[in-house]
């Protein structure tokens, strides 16, 4: 009998280990299935932080224990790049752009002040997340292999659209998206962000180019 109980102990963990691994939920990012208006991943908190004489406004988040710790540790190390140094001091405004079951994106407003001449220069950053593992995403996340070139395309004919003159000199020559691309999401587009000196001379020289998720398909994963 004990030992007819001890078999049946044994394929029951067994078996629960089994339905463990069967059950494991797989977080690669995509956008299959997509669905602008899903409930909101996270929790956002406004949070102030002082490095040195920088004033960084930026998120928190609350919500699965797992996922953001992947993203308040990524949000820490990403605010850590505008601490004071020796010749300049930013500060830091955000807005949440983006807050659904597959993604969170966040888009900084950045001034950068020089503390010898005064001179500040206004950009922007962004940071997104995939909701699903809290990894901070890069272009290869959120795009197919081999996407430079048919995105390069649909950015420079959105270019022609809006009548921008871009960048053409050797030194400082407009050439399209790379895989360092800065952008930041909506809920139902993505934003490519080109800061100054790096696609027009026009106004005050940053570009932002909008395209919406369903312009995209065949090239998002």
């Amino acid at each position: 009998m004990k030992k007819l109980l001890l078999i049946l102990m044994t394929l029951t963990v067994f078996n629960t280990t089994l339905v463990a691994k069967k059950t494991k939920v797989d977080t690669t990012f995509t956008f299959q299935n997509f669905v602008p208006s899903s409930p909101d991943a996270v929790k956002e908190f406004h949070r102030t932080k002082l490095l040195g004489s920088s004033r960084i406004e930026y998120p928190s988040f609350s919500g699965n224990n797992q996922v953001v710790t992947a993203m308040n540790k990524e949000m820490d190390k990403f605010i850590n790049d505008f601490k004071e140094t020796k010749n300049y001091v930013y500060k830091v405004t955000y807005s949440v752009t983006g807050n659904n079951a597959y993604f969170v994106s966040v888009l900084f407003n950045v001034e950068r002040k020089n503390k010898t001449t005064n001179e500040t220069l206004t950009y922007n950053e962004a940071i997104s997340f995939n909701a699903k593992s809290g990894k901070a995403l890069l272009m290869k996340d959120i795009f197919v292999q081999n996407y430079e070139s048919a995105l390069n395309a649909a950015v420079n004919d959105r270019v022609k659209q809006f009548g921008i003159t871009t960048l053409d000199e050797k030194k400082r020559k407009f050439e399209g998206v790379d895989k360092k691309q800065k952008f930041y999401m909506e809920d139902d587009a993505i934003v490519f962000i080109f800061n100054q000196d790096e696609a027009t001379d026009f106004g005050d020289k940053q570009m932002f180019i909008p395209f919406l998720l369903t312009d995209l398909i065949g090239l998002l994963k």
